[in-house]
């Protein structure tokens, strides 16, 4: 849609934490970035030059490597990962 502004939901220093504590290869991290910002296969695809089979096949590893069944479960798993460690991250105790 145009006219709306894509905001990061994490900071680039919480995003390589995340991607190390969920042993993320960079291609798998790249497709779970793409995933967050709400992007099809397709568009995955197109934005990181790839085959469409190959989006898919690295979705089914993560899938696989988590033990999730879809998408929407990858997400909530990547804020869940996000939030268990969020005060291990966080320079401020939370609630302070």
């Amino acid at each position: 849609m145009a006219g709306i502004v894509q905001t990061e939901l994490i900071s680039e220093q919480e995003w390589d934490q995340l991607q190390q504590s969920l042993d993320l290869s960079p291609r798998q991290a790249e497709i779970v970035r793409e995933i967050l910002h709400g992007k099809s296969d397709k568009q995955i695809a197109r934005e990181l030059d790839i085959a469409l089979p190959t989006v898919r096949t690295h979705l089914g590893r993560l899938f696989q490597k988590f033990d999730l069944n879809d998408r929407v479960e990858l997400i909530l798993h990547v804020f869940a990962s996000l939030r268990s460690h969020f005060e291990e991250w966080s320079p401020v105790p939370v609630g302070g």
